[in-house]
Parts: C-alpha cells; sequence; structure tokens
C-alpha cells in the first residue's frame, strides 16, 4: 500500500510535542491556517503556549494544549488517555521535542547529561510508540512523525550522543514503518540545521554564521508538512543535510575527517570541546 497516494494532513487531529517554539510553533501555526488542523500542543513552558494561542486569533479554538515533559513515560500514558477517552481523538502525533547536548567528546558528558538527551531524543521516541500504535494501527489515516535529523545520516565528531540517539529514531522509524505499512504512516524526517532555541543548551555563544546557514523554522515547517502530505517516506531538507548523507555514502571515513577538520579550523568557540 503507498500512503504517497493515500496520506492527507488536512482537517487531521495532531498532538505535537516541543509545540512551544521553533520548528514546532512554525508547525502548529501551519498545520491549524493551511491544513484545517485541530492541534493539542505539549511543552513545558505554558507561557509560550499561551502566546502561540494568542497568535492564532480567531482560530484559537483549534488550539489546546498541555504541559508535559515527554521525556518521562508517565506524560506518554497521560496523552494516551486523552486519546482512549476522547478527550482529544488524535490521529496524527508529531514527535519534535529533543534536546542538542553541548558539541564535546564523549567522555566530557556528565551522567546527567547522557541521561536527559537519550531520554528525550531516543527513549520518548520508543515510548510514545508503544502507547500510541496499538490506538492508531486499527484506525485509517493515522500517522506518527518522528523528527531526527541529519546526523542521523552521517555522525559528527562532538555529536556522538545526539547522533546516537538520532541514528536510533531513524532506524527505529524505518522498521516501524515497514512493520505498519498499510496501517500507519510512519516517515523518518531528518533535518539539517534549523533556527530554533535547541542550540541554547550549548551554555556558550552560537556563531551569527551557523545561524545564517541554519533554515528558518518556518521554511523548514512548510518543507517538512508539505512532503508529509504527500506520503514521502523518507523526508531529508536543507543543504546541509543533502550535502551530510551524500557524503557520508561515498566516503564514510574521509567524510568525518572532513567535517572534524572544517570544526577545527573554523576557530569557533562552540566546537573548542571537541578537540
Amino acid at each position: 500500500m503507498c500512503f504517497r497516494k493515500t496520506f492527507r494532513l488536512n482537517g487531521r487531529n495532531v498532538i505535537v510535542t516541543g509545540a512551544s517554539g521553533g520548528l514546532g510553533r512554525a508547525m502548529t501555526l501551519l498545520l491549524i491556517r493551511k491544513y484545517g488542523c485541530r492541534v493539542l500542543g505539549v511543552a513545558r513552558n505554558e507561557q509560550k503556549l499561551l502566546s502561540l494561542q494568542s497568535e492564532l486569533g480567531e482560530l484559537s479554538d483549534r488550539f489546546s494544549y498541555r504541559i508535559l515533559d515527554v521525556s518521562q513515560r508517565e506524560s506518554w500514558k497521560r496523552l494516551a488517555e486523552l486519546v482512549t477517552s476522547g478527550s482529544f481523538d488524535a490521529d496524527v502525533l508529531i514527535n519534535n521535542a529533543g534536546m542538542l547536548p553541548r558539541f564535546a567528546k564523549f567522555g566530557l558528558y556528565s551522567q546527567d547529561e547522557i541521561e536527559k538527551c537519550l531520554s528525550l531524543d531516543q527513549n520518548s521516541v520508543i515510548t510514545s510508540a508503544e502507547q500510541f500504535v496499538p490506538l492508531f494501527e486499527e484506525k485509517a489515516g493515522t500517522a506518527i512523525i518522528n523528527i531526527a535529523s541529519a546526523d542521523a545520516l552521517c555522525p559528527l565528531a562532538g555529536t556522538s550522543l545526539y547522533s546516537a540517539a538520532k541514528s536510533a529514531v531513524r532506524a527505529f522509524s524505518e522498521a516501524l514503518r515497514e512493520e505498519y505499512r498499510g496501517k500507519i504512516y510512519i516517515p523518518a524526517v531528518c533535518p539539517g540545521f534549523i533556527r530554533t532555541d535547541i542550540m541554547n543548551g550549548q551554555g556558550r555563544s552560537v556563531s551569527p554564521l551557523i545561524r545564517f546557514f541554519s533554515m528558518p523554522s518556518e521554511k523548514a515547517a512548510r518543507i517538512l508538512l508539505r512532503r508529509v502530505n504527500a506520503g514521502r517516506s523518507r523526508i531529508v531538507f536543507g543543504m546541509d543535510a543533502h550535502f551530510m548523507s551524500a557524503a557520508y555514502k561515498i566516503a564514510p571515513v574521509r567524510s568525518l575527517q572532513f567535517f572534524k577538520w572544517v570544526f577545527r579550523v573554523s576557530g569557533l568557540e562552540l566546537f573548542q570541546d571537541v578537540f
């Protein structure tokens, strides 16, 4: 069965995690304004969610929210209960919430940094499937959309932890796609750098050059949702993502050495713990 011909976003009830800012906020606005969806936004910052609701103006009745930490198993149980109880009859889940640990050698990460990254970037996606696959597999037109990263296509020095988590998300999504083909639409999404608050976790200044080459979250949301609406199985976008993917396929060892060299010669404070 080919989802390219059957899946459509229009009019769906969508849960978006990490909805309070960046890509999640941009997707929420677009889902409601362009695709006529109802959206349940999930995040930890209520003020930002209220700001998002206000921005929707006369369409604000299409948006509701829950203050939850999706790195916690209990949060996913509560979301699943909303669906089973009929409080929000979701048929699409977008796993967007994530974090980018500071660029550093793996040995410099604390146990807390490791656990936080794996809990949010990897384990939350697996837990979401545990809770939502049983709800979605017997219902027509359902989708679980997992946001991985270009790092899942080409791991970079200084991002070992993040690369591992996002590679797991990509592989998990692609395996699930085949296991539930014809029942649930499950694409793997691997974007390049997007201009969001995810870089705030670096604990140091982020070069304006990196922000310049990062895709605006509004543009990323348009591309992502357009391709989801076309039923694409793997969604890769951003020049950096395509370049990283191609380089790794052609020269899996040399490409990683090249990117490490780029980080080194850049002289940016952001990468000082990588060397």
